[in-house]
């Protein structure tokens, strides 16, 4: 048998349903016109799971979070890969009719609208969490027919709060990608955002997709490490890892983020991001605030020599594990554990095969809430859970002896 990286490994960002082609005769002419970008137009969906499948088994990835993003993608070829797998998938979901339906110019889109369509596909039981792009993300992005200009900050807040209470109401994350808002520059940050809409609605549990700032471009490990300073005192936002380098880990680390706030997920899927190091082109070696990394994903649409329409899909499983593995020479196997698959279980509802498989009573990983993590995984998420009366207390010992054999008083 293989080894495995972790005991329980999840991939916190996949997209399975599309190859990143373009749906309709005006997207074939952007092909040909090198204005196609995979994101701007719609696209046409494909069934990629036996591909998928075959990566996550030979990779030994137990479980997927299947993402909606890009126009084409829907809710419900969603729902459809996790009621056909449903020991391997689960899916968020997000307002992706309203988005396309505005883009086909067939009604504007409406955050109302947006909401209602969210709401209606959390009631049906099939998804675990708002996203990749939380409504209100992706339309403004795309410019789509009513969501045109840049967004007024406080205008963004109230909507998060509408967000945060819906996905309050299901016991669900909402991700955060909010980085592709295009809020009025210069008078926010995402930083900003994130702990506004933390500290204003504490009930709701919020996932930074990627992890990363809107300007790690210019600002490199100056705004990473804002952000993982400002999450490391947020209590209700996560940070999925991934696309980080073992640099990032450390900053996060070193900033006060626990293993048991981070996620493993690699944009699977993602056919237009190519994994490339230092010195293609469009990155180049002369970006001095990314000189900590030596390979980066990077969307290579438009650009010279790459083709439009990739055919292939390019490993992220292999590059992130690969990742790990350097992290791994400093952080302990309990904490990988947890990036890998134990939070992403316990946030998303996973289920898990047996009981105490992931840390949990530790002060040095949950802080002054350590006892209230035991159990880490509830009862209900275990497949094969313990016998109802094995007594653990999971309190501390307050008679702890020092190595010198000196009781502690």
């Amino acid at each position: 048998m293989n080894r495995s990286i972790a005991r329980y490994v999840v991939d916190t960002h996949c997209h399975i349903t599309t190859l990143y082609q373009p749906a309709t005769d005006a997207g074939w002419e952007m092909v040909e016109n090198e204005e196609w970008t995979g994101l701007h137009a719609e696209v046409q969906p494909f069934d990629n799971c036996f591909l998928t499948l075959y990566d996550m088994d030979r990779y030994g990835v137990d479980m997927a979070v299947l993402l909606p993003s890009i126009p084409g993608t829907t809710n419900e070829s969603q729902a459809k890969l996790v009621k056909r797998f449903p020991d391997r998938f689960r899916a968020c979901c997000s307002d992706q009719k309203t988005v396309l339906a505005a883009m086909r110019g067939e009604k504007p889109w409406t955050f109302k609208a947006a909401l209602a369509e969210v709401d209606e596909a959390l009631a049906t039981g099939w998804f675990v969490g708002i996203g990749e792009f939380a409504p209100g993300s992706a339309a403004r992005s795309l410019q789509v027919p009513g969501a045109e200009g840049p967004c007024d900050f406080e205008e963004r807040v109230e909507e998060w709060a509408a967000l945060c209470e819906l996905a309050t109401k299901y016991d669900v994350p909402v991700l955060c990608h909010d980085q592709f808002v295009f809020l009025r520059k210069g008078e926010w940050t995402l930083t900003e955002l994130l702990a506004r809409i933390s500290m204003e609605n504490p009930n709701a549990k919020i996932m930074q997709t990627h992890g990363c700032v809107e300007d790690e471009w210019t600002r490199g490990l100056d705004g990473i490490r804002e952000m993982y300073t400002v999450v490391a005192g947020l209590p209700n936002v996560w940070m999925e890892t991934g696309g980080w380098c073992e640099k990032q880990f450390e900053v996060a680390f070193d900033a006060g983020v626990s293993a048991a706030r981070l996620t493993w997920g690699h944009d699977y899927g993602n056919v237009p991001q190519h994994i490339v190091r230092r010195g293609v082109e469009k990155w180049g070696p002369k970006v001095k605030a990314l000189e900590y990394r030596e390979t980066m994903s990077l969307m290579m649409f438009g650009y010279k020599d790459w083709p439009a329409v990739p055919t292939y899909q390019p490993d992220f499983y292999g590059w992130g594990l690969r990742t790990i593995d350097r992290v791994g020479d400093w952080l302990t196997q309990d904490e990988i554990n947890l990036i890998m698959g134990g939070t992403a279980a316990k946030l998303y509802k996973l289920p898990v095969p047996y009981p105490r498989m992931f840390p949990e009573g530790r002060p040095d990983i949950f802080g002054a809430d350590a006892a209230a993590s035991v159990p880490f995984i509830p009862r209900e998420q275990i497949k094969y859970p313990d016998p109802e009366g094995l007594r653990m207390t999971g309190k501390p010992n307050k008679n702890i002896m020092h190595a010198t054999g000196v009781d502690d008083e």
